[in-house]
């Protein structure tokens, strides 16, 4: 098998070298997700890790009342779940798929001995969990600093990057919950977009019209998460 012409669709797999890559194409089956498919559960043993293609999977917190907030997003730039790679057999929080598509899933098994056997594997799935927790924090800022408009242009740009189209199917109302924002929030926010030329929205499909007013819109937590990932593909 000629391993340097195997390509996955996944950039953090395919940021790596060839002697890191040999044997991948058997070790990676290609799986097509629907939204709201749940991918990994909250305190369970994981059973693989899943490597997004045009897929996007939410991290999802669940409060005691019963609430769950999205905590993390992972597309095409990463992987699901990150507590493999950190020593962990067990799920800390659960995970489905957001937008759907096709991922690439490894076995756990497979997966904790590519970390184990192959230096380059391990240190490209660690710089990506760095840049990952990065993210978070950058958007726990984000949060609490940024507009309503400009989150939800952050989060529709960040989305439109990781299926690499422009079409959405993405109710008002599961962005809400995306953004732990208000639905009458969200609602103003996607109209203004409307209004400025940027998006479109007929019943839960969304359309990106400008990509480039998108992000002129969003906040830098933007660029700022693009740029963390982008150099962790580097280190």
């Amino acid at each position: 098998m000629n391993t340097t012409a195997y390509s996955s669709g996944n950039r953090l797999l395919d940021s790596m070298s060839p002697d890191d890559m040999a044997g991948l194409a058997g070790d990676v089956e290609i799986i097509i997700l629907k939204a709201k498919q749940s991918t990994q559960s909250a305190a369970r043993a994981m059973d693989h890790v899943d490597f997004p293609i045009d897929a996007v999977l939410s991290i999802i917190a669940t409060l005691r009342s019963g609430e769950s907030v999205e905590v993390g997003t992972v597309g095409c730039e990463g992987f699901v779940e990150s507590d493999a790679a950190l020593d962990s057999l067990l799920s800390s929080r659960a995970a489905f798929c957001q937008v759907e598509g096709r991922v690439g899933r490894m076995s756990i098994g497979r997966f904790v001995q590519r970390m184990a056997a192959s230096a380059g594997f391990a240190r490209s799935v660690r710089h990506n969990v760095r840049a990952a927790l990065f993210s978070s924090q950058q958007f726990a800022a984000c949060n609490l600093k940024h507009s309503i408009l400009q989150r939800s242009a952050r989060w529709l740009a960040m989305t439109e990057d990781r299926v690499g189209r422009s079409r959405l199917t993405l109710s008002r109302e599961f962005l809400a919950i995306m953004l732990g924002s208000s639905a009458e929030g969200v609602s103003d926010a996607t109209h203004r977009l409307g209004q400025l030329g940027a998006l479109a929205y007929v019943g839960n499909e969304a359309e990106v019209l400008a990509g480039e007013s998108l992000r002129n819109i969003a906040c830098e937590c933007y660029e700022v998460s693009k740029a963390a990932f982008a150099a962790s593909l580097l280190a």
